[in-house]
């Protein structure tokens, strides 16, 4: 059974968040699962870890955001 936290009925683009931990910042990407809904952890989708710089997770949002436009 799929529920509504496991689908993506109409999800945003990929952004970058920033972290901060034990005096340093670290990055992630993610995308809201549903544009419709509320914004809150179990409707984020996340890919690829904790990155230190913003730049390297802007790549991979950079990334997946062209690989969506060209499905």
């Amino acid at each position: 059974r799929r529920t509504r936290a496991m689908t993506n009925k109409n999800p945003s683009e990929w952004r970058v968040s920033s972290n901060p931990i034990a005096g340093r910042t670290f990055y992630g990407v993610y995308r809201i699962r549903d544009i419709n809904d509320i914004d809150h952890s179990g409707n984020r989708e996340t890919r690829g870890g904790w990155y230190e710089t913003r730049e390297e997770a802007e790549r991979l949002a950079e990334t997946l955001n062209n690989e969506e436009r060209n499905k």
